[in-house]
């Protein structure tokens, strides 16, 4: 029988579904978190450097960096999907047509989204929010980390398949290398070298190039034994089409995000100045390491999933499932609890002798999160439907959130209560998301006999 990987016979084999789960997550969740790391050092750095224009300045860039982040999905994902289920089928050959496959698109479309980026920069970064106050600063970040968010695209998709094919420690220190490198080279290149917030755009830019020249050093030795070969470059119709089915939705949410994110901006903008903006910018920064851990473990349940799905153990893919919502809650309840206690502190890091900019994004900072403890719902019944390949699910899932609620509620809300209507908008949207979620995973466990959290029993999945 062919060998999974050459140091283990089958590294989604093990005595537990826990042991598994915490084999695959921790090191993911770790790095989620090193990755979240990217946004919130730079602005840390830029925030006591430059002060709040220059916080807005790299708020703005936000969408721009999701719309990598979403073709990055669109393909990493939806190729990990089928890369993890094509192992779980007993066919190695099919997965490494599907990682050269995977390798190729993600590399077409990152270079093709910074060559537009560098040729429209300017009219990009006015429909982002960027009025003539934050331009300047906005311009001048965007014009050296363009490069990296290239590489990001890149790296993050393939950072997918090394967690997949068995080696989650390895993709752990993909995303801590970066952002070890991005935290020792910031204070040199903005405060030493004085290059202010062009030195935060290039501690991140040399993060990206080390990170994604692991990624390709392990792709390309001996250490596993899925490889990129030129052999498996061709590109193959029903792996493209195949992998974009499966992925869309992650592209959808990340694409609507950016979209919300740009709306948003100009709301920010219009009623609460450029100082909403780098409050908002400070807040989403804390949202964002208080989430990355839930986004690590449903990176490092999904293959378990779509593994086990693969391989017809039906009740284990929806087991695994089970404890990954539980643990979920655990990591959103602890991340919830130190936001709302500890905000006012957690904002003075950014600039604490700005004391209007430290009491705006405190304030923003605990109504972000009020709902923090039930988002494992969501995050993880869209990563289930991804995994047992379920794209519509997932797709209609992610968009619930980000078009039919989020978006509305930022153009309405405000009318009848200004700014804090601006910051209660995504609150709302995570209750009633989180509710159809609940919805369509009962209706879900109900059809094929399974309780909805504690219990274990296991009873056959019907096809």
């Amino acid at each position: 029988m062919t060998k999974i990987l050459p140091r283990e016979k089958n590294p989604f084999k093990a005595k537990t579904i826990s042991s598994l789960l915490i084999k695959f997550s921790a090191p993911a969740v770790a790095g989620m978190f090193a990755n979240a790391l990217y946004n919130i050092i730079s602005r840390i750095y830029v925030g006591q450097d430059v002060g709040a224009n220059g916080l807005a300045g790299i708020t703005i860039l936000f969408p721009l960096g999701l719309v990598y982040m979403g073709f990055s999905a669109l393909i990493g994902v939806g190729s990990n999907a089928l890369f993890s289920i094509r192992l779980g089928e007993k066919r190695p050959e099919e997965a490494r047509r599907i990682l050269g496959n995977g390798f190729v698109m993600l590399t077409l479309v990152a270079v093709t989204l910074t060559v537009a980026g560098y040729l429209f920069l300017d009219p990009i970064l006015a429909f982002l929010g960027a009025d003539d106050v934050v331009l300047p600063y906005a311009h001048a970040y965007a014009s050296v980390v363009l490069p990296g968010y290239c590489l990001f695209g890149i790296g993050a998709g393939m950072n997918n398949f090394i967690r997949s094919a068995g080696h989650p420690k390895t993709a752990m220190a993909t995303q801590f290398i970066g952002a070890a490198i991005n935290l020792a080279l910031g204070p040199i290149f903005i405060f030493t070298l004085g290059w202010g917030i062009k030195g935060a755009a290039a501690a991140t830019v040399c993060g990206q190039v080390i990170s994604f020249a692991w990624v390709m050093f392990f792709f390309r030795g001996k250490a596993s034994l899925y490889r990129l070969q030129t052999k498996y470059f061709r590109l193959k119709k029903y792996i493209v089409l195949g992998c974009m089915a499966i992925g869309f939705s992650q592209f959808a949410f990340q694409m609507a995000s950016s979209a919300l994110n740009i709306i948003l901006n100009h709301s920010l903008l219009k009623y609460g100045g450029n100082l909403a903006i780098s409050a908002m910018g400070v807040a989403i920064s804390v949202n964002t390491i208080v989430i990355m851990p839930l986004i690590g473990l449903s990176q490092g349940a999904q293959p378990l999933i779509g593994y086990n799905y693969g391989a017809k153990k039906y009740a284990t893919a929806i087991q695994t499932l089970k404890m990954a919502i539980r643990w979920g809650f655990c990591l959103t309840t602890f991340g919830f609890l130190l936001t709302e206690i500890f905000a006012p502190a957690v904002a003075s890091v950014f600039n604490a002798q700005d004391t209007e900019l430290v009491n705006l994004s405190a304030r923003v900072i605990r109504i972000l999160n009020i709902l923090l403890p039930i988002v494992p719902l969501q995050v993880l019944a869209t990563s289930f439907f991804q995994a047992i390949n379920n794209p519509l699910k997932a797709a209609f899932l992610s968009l619930s959130r980000q078009v039919l609620l989020v978006i509305p509620l930022v153009l309405i809300l405000p009318l009848f209560w200004g700014l804090t209507g601006v910051f209660l908008a995504p609150v709302f949207a995570d209750g009633i998301s989180t509710l159809l979620a609940v919805h369509m995973l009962k209706r879900f466990f109900d059809k094929h006999g399974q309780n909805f959290f504690f219990s274990k029993k296991h009873s056959p999945l019907k096809s």
